[in-house]
């Protein structure tokens, strides 16, 4: 139970600080531990999906958005590709949902932008979560299982 509380509060921090990677720290908790990696996934998942609401609320106008952008540093090929993907979502219905789970399960565009994207383009909260914590699980999961799979001598493991 401790390993699943620190997993979601790893994820919630890592979430905000995005320099933190957690599916490192995930794997390594699995390594060592005996609580199973669906469970630790699940964990992590739901912690860095809270720690995305934030990203979410500054792209709905909740906080202060308007002050980050003039501080921003931002510039060129992503700034530009990121317009491309918002223009894209606003054209489509469906747009934020899938730009959403590709994000959540594949890291790209990467997800700190994509929470930004989808409380700009007034994404429902509860959908980019819903759609946030399955995308989120199934990439913390499929670390942890992957090197499980693989067979013993390949790293020496």
């Amino acid at each position: 139970m401790l390993e699943l509380a620190a997993a979601f509060g790893y994820c919630l921090l890592s979430a905000i600080v995005i320099v933190l990677p957690a599916e490192v720290y995930l794997l390594a908790v699995a390594l060592v531990s005996d609580v199973p990696a669906v469970w630790l996934a699940l964990a992590g998942a739901v912690g860095q999906v809270a720690g995305k609401m934030l990203y979410y609320l500054l792209g709905r106008g909740v906080l202060d958005l308007a002050h980050l952008r003039k501080r921003s540093t931002a510039k060129g090929r992503w700034v530009d590709g990121m317009d491309r993907v918002e223009a894209w979502c606003r054209r489509h219905v469906w747009g934020p949902s899938l730009v959403t789970a590709v994000s959540a399960f594949a890291g790209v565009p990467p997800y700190a932008l994509v929470s930004v994207l989808a409380g700009t383009v007034r994404m429902r909260w509860w959908l980019f979560a819903l759609i946030s914590v399955a995308g989120r699980w199934l990439r913390f999961w499929a670390v942890m299982t992957v090197p499980h799979l693989l067979p013993d001598t390949l790293f020496g493991l």
